[in-house]
């Protein structure tokens, strides 16, 4: 339905002063088709209110219902849009409508994640305004995030949302309906490396899934990662960043990272339980992850081999768009005071 003219009210006054439709035109400056229409509205209903709006009325979004809905989530936040739907009558696409649309309300997954005392968020909060501060000079691109993940040779996935089409439940079956579990799956344990540039090849961890100070000095940061960072840098600056894990904070890493590398992040100024600020961890691992897991392999070997493909292929435009949504997780965690950004 077409909005009213905002000259309404300017020209049934007009018109109940005497003035004809052409004087009003002129007076005005606004289109006859306006006017006559408008005069000619007036003289039928005799009123400036709008005309009864064609359609069906309106009668689950309602004031009333609307309210409802908002109490009812107000009481418990963690509700069901199907259940409270059956709850009220109301059907769930309405639902849904209501929640988005009316109380505009967006759905959270539930996470889990490590407590953070007001002594940790006040850390967050300095050591955020410190790195943020860094930014301002670009050294988050000449930066080296990396962390450890483990991966499954089973399927990843999600037993609320993931769903097969079929006639019947046989045909379901051969299709994947059924993901098979073991109580002791085979895993692989990777490190990676990224930076707004490149990133490292991928290091597969052999000792048993546990990387020890000595292993993760020797055999990743001597070997693997130092040697790639000086042939793609090229004799320039870069930082390194870890983590918080205890091969990555022991003086024997400390160490060795002060007298090989030009510059990284000393265990005392990365903030703890932060992986909402680890590009790997906030993004590229949860990426390769659903790449990766999205179908069981046979062997790990199998798994390496997907992995070091899905890895290959993350491109430079989306590492650097990665690195670049730092500065804005920092100014994040600022404005949350030290708090969880997600």
């Amino acid at each position: 339905m077409a909005p009213p003219s905002v000259y309404r009210t300017s020209i049934i006054d007009l018109h109940k002063r005497g003035e004809s439709a052409s004087d009003i035109v002129k007076r005005l400056g606004i289109p006859r088709r306006t006017v006559f229409a408008t005069i000619r509205r007036f003289n039928e209903l005799g009123t400036l209110a709008d005309r009864p709006g064609r359609g069906r009325p309106i009668t689950v979004s309602t004031p009333a219902k609307i309210k409802a809905v908002s109490e009812s989530i107000r009481r418990n936040a963690h509700r069901s849009i199907r259940k409270m739907s059956e709850e009220m009558g109301i059907s769930e696409p309405s639902m849904r409508r209501i929640v988005k649309k009316k109380l505009k309300l967006t759905l959270y997954r539930v996470t889990k994640a490590a407590i953070l005392s007001e002594r940790n968020k006040e850390k967050r909060l300095q050591k955020a305004k410190s790195f943020f501060a860094d930014t301002r000079n670009g050294q988050h691109l000449v930066t080296v995030f990396s962390d450890e993940k483990l991966f499954t040779v089973e399927a990843e996935f999600n037993s609320q949302n993931h769903r097969v089409l079929a006639k019947d439940h046989q045909k379901a079956f051969d299709k994947g309906k059924t993901v098979h579990r073991v109580s002791h799956t085979a895993k692989v344990m990777v490190f990676g490396a990224i930076c707004s540039t490149g990133k490292c090849p991928l290091v597969f961890v052999e000792k048993d899934l546990k990387i020890t100070k000595e292993y993760y000095v020797k055999e990743i940061l001597e070997k693997q990662l130092l040697p790639w960072a000086q042939q793609h840098f090229n004799g320039q600056h870069w930082i390194y960043q870890q983590d918080g894990a205890p091969p990555h904070t022991a003086k024997y890493t400390q160490d060795w990272c002060k007298a090989h590398l030009p510059a990284f992040i000393e265990k005392d100024r990365w903030p703890a339980s932060s992986p909402d600020l680890n590009p790997l961890d906030f993004s590229i691992w949860g990426v390769l992850q659903n790449k990766v897991c999205a179908r069981p392999h046979s062997s790990v070997e199998a798994l390496k081999k997907t992995l070091v493909e899905e890895w290959d292929q993350l491109s430079i435009e989306y590492l650097r768009a990665t690195v670049e949504s730092y500065p804005r997780r920092l100014r994040a965690v600022i404005a949350a005071k030290g708090g969880r950004i997600e």
